[in-house]
């Protein structure tokens, strides 16, 4: 007869908080979403799980960043969040031997210097890549939140990410990142 354990992990550690925080303000920056654009558009009204962008004009041939920065409010008072994986999607043409390479920083506008740097990509060693496709990175160095007070504000999110075509021929266009979240009590 074979025994099996299982690991009980309280339903609360790993769950969005009672109250998720509605988002008040989604702010971006860079040469691949300028400020006065509106081509970032979020997909959700608040932080719970997951979050997510639609991109506009997030398009190129060598590299472009796209700094989003989120603000939130009227969560549940004595939790953390934090990002542990990222997923972008768009239209990716390489060509000969060539790279796209991804990289994504996340931090918390009160704790900027606490920065975790997340990296993806695709390689083509030929003749071509042509399709929509999903670059996915995770990270288990998690960069929590502060913990949201009465006001339920865990800070601002700021998620910085920076396509780069290195090689023969690349170009991309993304159209959409999503972020899968994590939450603690505090």
């Amino acid at each position: 007869m074979r025994s099996v354990f299982l690991l009980s992990i309280p339903a609360l550690a790993l769950a969005a908080p009672p109250v998720a925080p509605r988002i008040t303000q989604l702010v971006f920056s860079g040469s691949g979403c300028p400020n006065d654009s509106g081509s970032v558009k979020s997909d959700v009204a608040v932080l719970g799980d997951s979050a997510g962008v639609s991109f506009g004009q997030l398009r190129g041939d060598s590299t472009d960043n796209c700094a989003v920065h989120i603000q939130s409010t009227g969560g549940s008072q004595g939790w953390q969040v934090a990002v542990t994986q990222i997923t972008y999607e768009g239209d990716v043409v390489l060509r000969g031997a060539s790279e796209l390479d991804t990289y994504t920083q996340i931090f918390w506008s009160d704790n900027a210097a606490n920065t975790g740097v997340l990296t993806g990509g695709l390689t083509c060693a030929g003749p071509e890549i042509r399709d929509y496709v999903t670059v996915r990175s995770s990270t288990a160095d998690l960069k929590w939140s502060r913990c949201t007070g009465a006001d339920g504000n865990p800070g601002i999110l700021n998620v910085n990410f920076r396509p780069v075509v290195q090689g023969d021929y690349g170009s991309y266009d993304f159209k959409h990142a999503s972020w899968k979240l994590q939450w603690r009590q505090c």
